[in-house]
């Protein structure tokens, strides 16, 4: 039976489209762009899936001095990267659900509560969600996001899942889904495969 990963932060605000998170994991740690998360969000209710679309680190007071000081040592520097709990904001966009056992690639019915437990999605839950591919439609129709890069890393990141699991031909049929989507749009068809391209995505 595959692991169940520690969550990695608490939801601080969300709307039907996203939420935003306060992570607890050190900045090594952090979910990357693309990846996917899940929120339980209780017995009865859906699970809830999104994909990472902006990560922020914030800083403070103490940073701040830091920066604007002269002279700083590399101890003090590693010090502050490596020891300090610098706050750090995780953008969540959702692109689907699980309810009772089943799939459904559309938005939630409802926001989660805030305080809800974020976990990332382990390799058998990301098979599971990503095995049909209607969820990215939800993905290309995030705005203000490069939607090339994002869908690149994404499918990047899914593909090797995929593989790992077996199911050598996930990219391709990923891809080909991507192109049907874009079909009208052929600009935007050409940037996003440029993006596929350099992520690598077939290696």
């Amino acid at each position: 039976m595959e692991e169940k990963i520690s969550y990695i932060g608490r939801m601080l605000s969300a709307n039907s489209r996203e939420c935003v998170i306060s992570s607890l994991t050190p900045q090594q740690s952090i979910p990357a762009f693309g990846s996917m998360l899940r929120i339980p969000t209780g017995s009865g209710q859906p699970e809830i899936y999104g994909v990472v679309t902006d990560i922020t680190l914030e800083e403070d007071g103490f940073l701040r001095q830091i920066a604007s000081s002269a002279g700083i040592s590399e101890e003090v520097i590693r010090d502050a990267q490596e020891n300090r709990n610098v706050p750090i904001i995780i953008r969540m966009a959702f692109i689907g659900y699980m309810e009772e056992d089943r799939v459904l690639h559309l938005l939630p019915p409802r926001p989660p509560v805030t305080l809800t437990e974020i976990y990332p999605c382990t390799p058998g839950e990301i098979c599971g969600f990503t095995r049909k591919l209607g969820y990215l439609r939800l993905l290309m129709n995030i705005s203000n996001l490069p939607a090339g890069e994002l869908l690149a890393i994404h499918l990047r990141n899914t593909a090797r899942a995929h593989v790992q699991l077996g199911d050598n031909d996930w990219a391709q049929r990923a891809v080909a889904e991507v192109m049907d989507l874009y079909a009208d749009a052929p600009n935007a068809l050409i940037a996003v495969l440029g993006a596929i391209g350099d992520a690598d995505i077939f290696e």
